[in-house]
């Protein structure tokens, strides 16, 4: 599979151009990257031609930079587009690529992913998985990726997003898990912790058979891999919830996107929003198959 990585969009930090490396040395894969510069102009003139020729050098300065991180073992591309996003979208399906990456907004807490303009519109629209690395993002050359863990939800979707995780897995050659994540927080039982451990135990029950009938999907299917172990864990908030379930270095954590998971609304006061913020990991956005 190739991995895409795109680099000088909202940030020109090396976050996402490590993740790329490491997604693509994991499974022995193509890595390209790819730098989309944005051009306003749409008449050509001599003002137009002029501004051309300085997001192209712009463009290789980019790609320099980019070299460095990654090495010479990936393809450079420049492309230029009055939508980067679709310009990004549409170098994904020309590359055939199997995950596109992006790193996180400059503007956002370090050790955390922090969505910026072009990875929201990408999330928004990408039939493609889109990878975002934490801001800070850090890995030797020769790491790899260890393991995935397929974050699904208390839904029937849930089985589609465990798929796609499972199948990634094996083509990295990693373990996979399977987790819900559930947070407490203030309900309307707060004054009766009794009835709120009854709700939460009736909650852990369904999670538990749902996630019990995603696995068994699995066996339907040949080109996946499966789970060495499936969990649960709530808290009183998303830190505490996703931090429950530990995490070791090669992590990355893979959540379904809108109408396939978690995503019910993509980056509008949804529950992945606050997955995205918490997680300590990187985040693989699995896209709707429905």
């Amino acid at each position: 599979m190739t991995i895409l990585a795109a680099y000088g969009l909202d940030a020109r930090g090396p976050e996402g151009l490590l993740l790329a490396r490491q997604l693509a040395r994991t499974g022995d894969q193509r890595l390209v990257v790819c730098c989309v510069m944005h051009n306003r102009w749409q008449l050509p003139t001599v003002a137009h031609d002029e501004h051309v020729r300085v997001l192209a050098r712009q463009a290789e300065e980019a790609l320099a930079e980019a070299r460095e991180v990654v090495g010479d073992d990936a393809e450079f591309v420049a492309r230029t587009g009055q939508s980067v996003a679709g310009v990004l979208l549409a170098e994904a399906e020309a590359q055939a690529a199997r995950v596109l990456v992006c790193g996180s907004s400059a503007g956002g807490p370090w050790g955390h992913i922090a969505v910026g303009s072009v990875t929201n519109r990408l999330l928004h629209s990408s039939t493609v998985p889109i990878a975002v690395a934490p801001r800070g993002y850090r890995v030797a050359p020769d790491t790899k990726i260890a393991r995935v863990t397929a974050g699904t939800d208390n839904t029937e979707a849930a089985a589609s997003v465990l798929l796609t995780a499972a199948r990634m897995t094996r083509a990295l050659g990693a373990t996979l898990r399977v987790a819900t994540f559930a947070v407490r927080g203030r309900t309307v039982y707060s004054h009766r912790p009794d009835a709120e451990d009854a709700m939460i135990a009736i909650w852990k029950e369904q999670a538990h058979e749902r996630q019990q009938a995603a696995v068994r999907e699995l066996s339907r299917f040949e080109d996946v891999s499966f789970p060495d172990e499936v969990l649960i864990a709530d808290g009183r908030d998303w830190h505490e919830a996703l931090d429950g379930i530990g995490w070791q270095d090669g992590d990355v954590l893979a959540i379904g996107s809108s109408g396939a998971g978690l995503l019910m609304r993509v980056f509008v006061g949804s529950t992945a929003t606050r997955i995205l913020r918490y997680s300590p990991v990187p985040v693989i956005v699995v896209p709707r198959t429905n």
